[in-house]
């Protein structure tokens, strides 16, 4: 062997280490991530939030839907004339928009609150048992 190859050598080697080195880091990092992951996972689950806190949940499902049903409706004033008045031009229906809006509107608040009631029935069943 030649002085000059042994320098060259323990460069290589150097390289190898600090290759390993990286690429234990990133399995370490990976590995941290992938638990980080599942933990924000498991702790921000709707279920999970429904099952710690359900009348909060229930709460503000209710909230949210007589405001959604509020704004679907539109704003009618309950203090109006009760007497009927005679409808001279037919009233335009509604948009396109409008009607895909309250029907998405609707299918939120059905699911929402199936969610709620299927929470809320597991919630009794523990506390039962």
């Amino acid at each position: 062997m030649t002085p000059t190859s042994d320098p060259l050598k323990g460069v290589q080697a150097r390289i190898e280490e600090l290759q390993k080195s990286i690429a234990d880091r990133e399995a370490q990092i990976k590995e941290r991530t992938r638990k980080l992951k599942e933990e924000v996972e498991a702790e921000l689950s709707p279920l999970k939030l429904v099952e710690k806190h359900p009348f909060t949940v229930m709460t503000g499902i209710f909230a949210a839907g007589l405001l959604l049903g509020k704004s679907v409706r539109g704003t009618k004033s309950a203090s109006a004339s009760i007497t009927p008045e005679p409808c001279t031009q037919r009233e335009r229906p509604p948009s396109r928009g409008e009607s895909a809006l309250s029907v998405i509107g609707l299918e939120a608040l059905r699911s929402a609150k199936e969610l709620g009631f299927a929470c809320l029935q597991r919630y009794i069943d523990k506390k039962i048992i």
